[in-house]
């Protein structure tokens, strides 16, 4: 492995870190920046990896939320995307691990149209998709940090844990020590 592998892992880590940052802002329009810049990241990632199929979908699901936020016409939006899952699944084929991103982004924008007690469920299989479309791409960095992602969700569908809800109850987070 040489120095520009490393390069690539280290911009899906970063990438990562500012999406992870994103969630600490209040504004939601320094949100979507946050989010946009760590799409960017992922889409130069991916591109790097040769793996279009991610990037494509990357650059899709900016789009997509864009219209969820801005817009009531979630349903609407998101029957009106199909025909982009297809059309990625014929043009970056080169394996059925291609259709990974398409299926998990399908996945995901329906979950966005349903209540959000099933987000958490529709999170865990999304990103499991892409855990298995990364390691196929070689996106360990990726893989990592979307593997964070479910063990996050499967922490809070098994075990109704969410830090964020003991704090607004007045309850301290579990500590480990």
């Amino acid at each position: 492995m040489d120095i520009n592998f490393w390069i690539v892992q280290g911009i899906g880590i970063v990438a990562w870190l500012v999406l992870l940052v994103s969630y600490y802002r209040e504004d939601t329009d320094k949100i979507l920046v946050f989010q946009t810049i760590a799409t960017a990241l992922y889409c130069v990632h991916y591109y790097l990896l040769g793996a279009y199929s991610g990037l494509f979908i990357c650059v899709f699901e900016v789009i997509r939320d864009y219209l969820y936020y801005k817009t009531d016409l979630d349903h609407y939006i998101f029957v009106s995307s199909i025909p982009v899952y297809v059309a990625n699944g014929f043009i970056t084929f080169t394996g059925w691990y291609d259709l990974l991103p398409a299926l998990a982004s399908f996945i995901d924008g329906y979950g966005l149209t349903k209540k959000r007690e099933s987000v958490v469920l529709w999170a865990i299989i999304t990103y499991t998709a892409w855990v298995i479309y990364d390691i196929f791409v070689m996106s360990y960095s990726c893989a990592l940090t979307d593997g964070l992602v479910v063990l996050s969700n499967l922490s809070i569908l098994l075990f109704d844990f969410n830090p964020f809800e003991y704090k607004k109850k007045g309850k301290e987070p579990i500590k480990l020590r």
